[in-house]
């Protein structure tokens, strides 16, 4: 009898332990024996534009020991700038290597916050975590972490690079680049800006250079450009504000008759008092009388474009300060519109 209570005490005992360990496995967290170790073929790259597609470098790293061989492993690539904060992870799924051309890794530090032109280094590690298929999961895996390697580079620009100039040959002129007027790059996004005068109805391209052998732009649609288009035109004669943009690559023509106005002027701040342009100068100009007060220089009597003076060094500035005439009298006012990036104007007293 003894021994029958025996047993069935022993067969208690090895359930409560059971159990025991099966909550206790349901809490474990299993830790790596040995983490990964990283490896490059290279710790610091020469980054060029020209070199973009050529190989840079590659990461390899063998598998962290997590004392069973069963482990099935995700790795991902941990990079962090040099003396920054912020993480980059890059998914890698199971592979144990990571390779980079020129234009990625460049890519790749820009992106860390390491400024075109200037060196600095990225700090990278890989980040090993456990798979798990079973569910709910019945062990924790805390992930692992490898070593760090640094890379150091001088990464390139890779925002686009735009010519100073748009040349605008045309009938209107006899297609001759090099004597065409031009567009001045105002912004440097692409942006481009410029007055041209018309004389006639006119067809034209524009060109990145004083030439036709380099790229050339014609219409890719209404008010937008390509380089395999016809050609683009304007369909009546005047004084024009042309704005490009290659970045977006679209163009606006906005034809332009310029006046003043202001309390210095006859018609006040209520009316512009209109100019008269002179095709032989290239210049807006009127004669008249003003007081000794202010003035602004504005299109289509209106204050969509208009011009004035904030430093008074005689060079305009969209939308800056009024004019300052110095003493009352008769003036002639000219205009000059005709540099692109560099509008003045004067006042010479009569």
């Amino acid at each position: 009898m003894k021994s029958i209570f025996q047993n069935f005490l022993l067969a208690g005992l090895a359930l409560a332990v059971f159990t025991a360990c099966e909550k206790d496995e349901d809490r474990l967290v299993l830790r790596q024996q040995a983490p990964a170790t990283l490896t490059s073929t290279a710790q610091s790259v020469t980054l060029t534009s020209a070199d973009a597609a050529k190989p840079a470098l590659t990461l390899t790293w063998t598998p962290p020991n997590y004392g069973y061989s069963n482990a099935a492993v995700a790795y991902a690539l941990q990079v962090i700038r040099k003396g920054a904060a912020d993480t980059i992870m890059i998914d890698n799924g199971t592979s144990l290597s990571k390779s980079f051309t020129v234009g990625e890794l460049n890519a790749l530090m820009l992106r860390a916050g390491v400024q075109p032109g200037t060196q600095g280094q990225v700090d990278i590690s890989v980040k090993s975590t456990v798979v798990t298929n079973t569910s709910p999961a019945r062990t924790n895996f805390a992930p692992a972490y490898s070593n760090s390697t640094t890379i150091t580079g001088t990464p390139f620009s890779t925002a686009p690079t735009y010519p100073t100039a748009l040349y605008v040959p045309g009938a209107y002129q006899g297609w001759s680049p090099d004597k065409a007027s031009s567009l001045t790059l105002v912004n440097s996004d692409g942006s481009y800006e410029g007055y041209i005068y018309f004389a006639a109805a006119s067809e034209f391209k524009l060109t990145s250079a004083p030439n036709w052998d380099n790229t050339n732009y014609g219409t890719g649609g209404v008010g937008k450009l390509s380089t395999t288009g016809g050609n683009l035109s304007i369909d009546s004669p005047g004084y024009y504000l042309m704005r490009v943009d290659l970045g977006k690559q679209t163009w606006t023509a906005t034809k332009t008759q310029w006046g003043i106005v202001g309390a210095a002027t006859p018609k006040g701040w209520d009316a512009s008092t209109p100019m008269t342009y002179d095709a032989t100068s290239n210049t807006w100009k009127v004669t008249l009388d003003l007081k000794a007060d202010d003035f602004k220089f504005r299109a289509n009597d209106a204050w969509d474009i208009n011009f004035g003076d904030t430093k008074a060094d005689g060079i305009l500035d969209a939308g800056g300060d009024n004019i300052k005439v110095p003493a009352a009298g008769k003036y002639l006012v000219t205009l000059d519109l005709s540099k692109a990036g560099k509008y003045t104007y004067t006042l010479t007293k009569q």
